[in-house]
């Protein structure tokens, strides 16, 4: 059973390839895009807005594990109105998401009863190649390349039910 959803940010989450560029300040354009004093923007995905607030409403715990600068991450998902979606968010200058995942895990067992293991973890991600190591580090993670395996936000609720019927 699925507890956990962890996303990536850059190329998942919003059109743009790494928010650790933005400087400040930054500004919203409408409530999906965003501006940032260079003139550098980013969109949401279709729908990224919603799927989150129905998989906080269905109890999942969410995740973001995003390789750029906790501090840009963070203003980013705070002028986009998203922060209170995620209940833990690691952001690293570095792109090995399996350690990412690790303090995931680590964090959500210190703040819950739950125990997470692994394979009760989806994780998506734009690039299939750091899957290798999530799967050899930690093991049975439920992976998904987002453009690749689900190509709408919405696809995601059919997964997780197919998911919950194995």
């Amino acid at each position: 059973m699925i507890r956990a959803i962890v996303f990536d940010a850059d190329k998942t989450l919003w059109d743009h390839h790494n928010i650790s560029e933005f400087e400040e300040p930054l500004k919203l354009v409408d409530a999906n895009t965003l501006e940032d004093s260079k003139g550098r923007v980013l969109h949401l995905f279709p729908d990224v807005r919603e799927t989150l607030k129905e998989l906080k409403n269905r109890g999942y715990i969410l995740g973001l594990a995003t390789w750029n600068f906790e501090d840009k991450a963070n203003k980013v998902l705070a002028t986009l109105d998203l922060l209170q979606y995620f209940d833990i968010i690691v952001a690293r200058p570095y792109p090995y998401k399996f350690l990412m995942l690790s303090q995931i895990i680590i964090e959500i067992n210190a703040k819950t009863n739950l125990k997470i293991k692994p394979n009760q973890i989806l994780f998506l991600d734009d690039r299939r190649g750091h899957f290798g190591n999530i799967w050899l580090y930690l093991g049975d993670v439920k992976c998904l390349e987002m453009w690749k395996d689900i190509t709408r936000y919405s696809e995601i609720f059919s997964i997780l039910s197919h998911v919950e019927n194995e």
